[in-house]
């Protein structure tokens, strides 16, 4: 994986492959490759296929005020999730920062607009609210 990540042209073949994509998908070693590279998150970001991969094998977190630490790529929030990092829900990304998900609640906007790993997701406080993501490793 670090010799594709390293590649853009083997990179971009991956990314763009469903096949491929699926693959990585299913990999440990792979998907943490990918959390410890921008360039490979970049790559993801840009690509429809990619994303799509990572959202057919999702994870759900559900439930008020649930939370998850660990390394993610948010894929969708609930359209009535509310960001508000004192009592609703939010995500830390590895840099430290809690963006609103206010206008990137679309699927895949949010890690679309911000290209980065969630090492933490907490969900708003009411329990029809979700956010969908996929674990890196």
């Amino acid at each position: 994986m670090t010799a594709i990540i390293g590649n853009s042209t083997a990179l971009n073949a991956v990314v763009t492959s469903s096949v491929a994509m699926a693959a990585v998908a299913a990999s440990n070693t792979a998907t943490k490759a990918i959390a410890a590279s921008q360039t490979a998150l970049n790559a993801i970001a840009g690509s429809t296929t990619a994303l799509d991969a990572l959202y057919a094998k999702k994870s759900r977190l559900t439930g008020a005020s649930a939370s998850k630490s660990g390394k993610f790529i948010i894929l969708q929030i609930s359209n009535d999730s509310v960001f508000n990092t004192s009592k609703y829900g939010y995500a830390t990304l590895s840099d430290g920062s809690q963006p609103s998900w206010e206008n990137y609640k679309g699927k895949y906007a949010f890690f679309m607009q911000y290209k980065k790993i969630a090492t933490y997701i907490k969900n708003d406080t009411e329990d029809d609210d979700w956010i969908d993501y996929f674990p890196c490793g």
